[in-house]
Parts: structure tokens; sequence; C-alpha cells
């Protein structure tokens, strides 16, 4: 179109190179952008919330295993006591507790041949049981059977000898009832200085009240 000589396009000219505007989203897409956009923060958020969580709570448990226990609390005390006690055990010195039944050990020494009298020394053990020195007895004090066991060690001088354990009780009038006895015989004498030694063991009723040369114990006897 030409006016006064100007030239001017016409409206109706379009631009083939330009593109359309772009449609505005639908409304169901824009709605479900927006909640899964939330439930990814609520999400990042309780991850985050968890781990703060966690973190504390190790915390409190580091720092409360490493702060020392009050001695006063009883229980505390008691722990603390057992754990010394493994690791330190105690050696109780022999004698320091009393045995479960009654039970003697006597030893005696050097003596010549006859009744050999038991002598109470550092190693010697009484408990329940009298000893009368001066006769060499022990004094059952009360009734139950007992494991009676003697040994002694000597050197041989002839060719024969016995090794017996006695007792005496107010119910037998009769003197001695023997209790054990092993008797030898040689057949023929020996070396001058050869060493010989005799046991003898057995379990017997004894009632309160009975003397007997032997009572739960380990008897030696050197008759060098």
């Amino acid at each position: 179109m030409v006016h006064g000589g100007v030239e001017f396009p016409s409206v109706y000219v379009v631009d083939s190179k330009a593109r359309p505007p772009p449609l505005p989203p639908k409304p169901g897409r824009r709605q479900r952008r927006e909640v899964v956009q939330t439930l990814l923060v609520i999400l990042v958020f309780v991850a985050l919330f968890g781990m703060a969580v966690e973190a504390c709570f190790i915390y409190y448990l580091y720092t409360s295993n490493g702060k020392p226990t009050p001695s006063s609390d009883p229980q505390t005390a008691m722990s603390k006591q057992d754990e010394e006690q493994k690791v330190h055990p105690k050696q109780k010195p022999r004698g320091a507790i009393d045995p479960s039944k009654p039970m003697a050990q006597l030893t005696t020494g050097h003596t010549g041949i006859g009744i050999m009298l038991w002598n109470q020394s550092q190693e010697s053990i009484l408990y329940r049981i009298k000893h009368k020195e001066k006769e060499g007895k022990l004094i059952i004090e009360q009734d139950g059977f007992y494991s009676i066991y003697s040994k002694i060690h000597f050197v041989e001088t002839g060719l024969y000898y016995t090794h017996s354990v006695a007792r005496t009780s107010p119910r037998y009038t009769g003197g001695e009832i023997l209790l054990l006895q092993s008797s030898r015989q040689l057949p023929k004498p020996m070396k001058p200085g050869t060493h010989d030694n005799s046991f003898l063991s057995g379990v017997f009723n004894l009632f309160k009240g009975v003397l007997t040369n032997t009572e739960g114990l380990e008897y030696y006897k050197d008759a060098e």
C-alpha cells in the first residue's frame, strides 16, 4: 500500500519464522508437581531429624559410659568388688577355712620300736576333734563314719614287723579294739639301711567319746 509516496507493509503479513506462544499448563499437572515437591521436602526434613536424634543418642551413651559411677551406690560397690576379685583372686592360706567335717592331721618324728605317739606341729590340723598329747590319742566329738588312714616310713631292722591302729571305747571294757593291722615277715634279712613303708586305710562308724589313734589324718613316721 502506498500513501503519500511511503510504502507500508500489509497488516495481514505473517512472519513465517516466528513460533506460536506456549500453551498454559493444565491445572492437574501443576497440582501434582506441587504435591511431589512438598513430599520431597518433608522426607528430607524427616531424614535430617532422624540423623540428629541418632547423633544425640550416641553422644549420650558415650558420655554416660565415660563418667565414673559413685562408689556409694551399693550395686556399684558390689560390682566393683566382684571385678577386683576376678582380676586379683585372693589366695587363702592353708587352714584359714574350717573343713566341712571333723578332721585331724598329725605327724610324729623319730621314735623307736613300740607305740608311736602323734605330736602337733605347724602343719597339724585339728577340727572338732581333741588331741591327748601325752597319750597320743584322739577324742571323737561327733558320731559318724570316719575315714582312717595311717602311713609309716621306717628302716628295716629285722625279719618281722606289725603296723596297727587301735581304739578304746567306754562301751567296751575289754581294752583296745583293733581297727587296722598289717604284718610282714621277710624271708631273709635285708641290707642294712633298707627303707620300707606301710599304709593302712579303712572306714569306721565311731561314736562320741571314743579314743582312737587316728582320725581322718595322713600319718608319717620316720624311724631312722
